[in-house]
């Protein structure tokens, strides 16, 4: 009877942490996951609760077995990948660029996050030293935000002395994968020199996908990091957050979508 109201509490926990997710800052991706963690772990104490019924006792040992051996998957995977995110965290920076890919992040309303202002202060510190370059700002309006990421971008940037002409929007995407396939197609239209040095601008837990996706255009590119904010749980949210993008992206490169 008691795992019975254990699992009972788990489904609440869930439950509260899912209607909650919106209202904590930097940290809706670590809620939504624990909401997940929560529902899991209230199925598998029902799964060990004394079934009367032999098949249903059989059938819940053997769920059981596969809900254990696919966690059991899912941690080495997480320590491979999370691996493969921190070893790319440094980047590839160069002082040659002719072109910044800057990619986009959240919007607090009208005003960049914390993350995306991160990005763009490396942004601006090397338009100002590198004349000569330019730059896409790409990401479109998502959820709870009242413009697009690339206007917001572009404004921040033209308040600190960047010249208009040199940034050009790309305010469709709605996904990395979408930033740097939008982004591709929007170099035909920049007059750059032939082969220019393209460079991606994004937070250090983001670079390993980022050079990874512009792979599929036959592109290799290189990268600037920008210091993920030391606020709260955002660093965990982000790596923890990434980790799961990564195994979209193998999962969609296996199936051949680029998007």
């Amino acid at each position: 009877m008691r795992r019975k109201y254990i699992s009972i509490a788990l489904l609440i926990a869930a439950a509260l942490l899912w209607i909650f997710q919106d209202f904590t800052y930097g940290v809706t991706f670590i809620m939504r996951l624990s909401a997940i963690g929560c529902a899991g772990l209230a199925f598998m104490v029902f799964l060990t609760l004394p079934f009367e019924h032999p098949k249903w006792r059989k059938l819940s040992k053997r769920l059981l077995s596969v809900i254990l051996i696919l966690a059991l998957l899912a941690g080495i995977s997480f320590v491979w990948i999370e691996a493969l995110i921190f070893g790319g965290a440094d980047g590839n920076p160069t002082e040659d660029a002719d072109l910044l890919v800057v990619l986009g992040a959240g919007l607090n309303g009208m005003v960049p996050s914390a993350v995306l202002t991160s990005r763009l202060r490396v942004t601006c510190d090397y338009m100002q030293a590198h004349p000569g370059c330019v730059a896409i700002l790409t990401g479109s309006m998502g959820p709870n935000e009242l413009r697009t990421e690339a206007s917001a971008m572009a404004e921040y940037l033209q308040d600190r002395g960047i010249d208009p002409s040199r940034l050009y929007l790309e305010e469709e995407a709605h996904n990395t994968a979408q930033n740097i396939k939008f982004s591709v197609a929007l170099m035909e239209e920049i007059p750059l020199p032939d082969a220019p040095t393209v460079m991606v601008v994004s937070n250090e837990f983001h670079l390993y996908r980022a050079e990874r996706i512009f792979e599929r255009y036959g592109m290799d590119v290189y990268s600037l990091p920008a210091a993920t904010p030391k606020i709260g749980l955002i660093p965990l949210n982000s790596y923890v957050r990434e980790y799961c993008s990564v195994v979209v992206m193998y999962i969609k490169d296996a199936l051949g979508i680029d998007e």
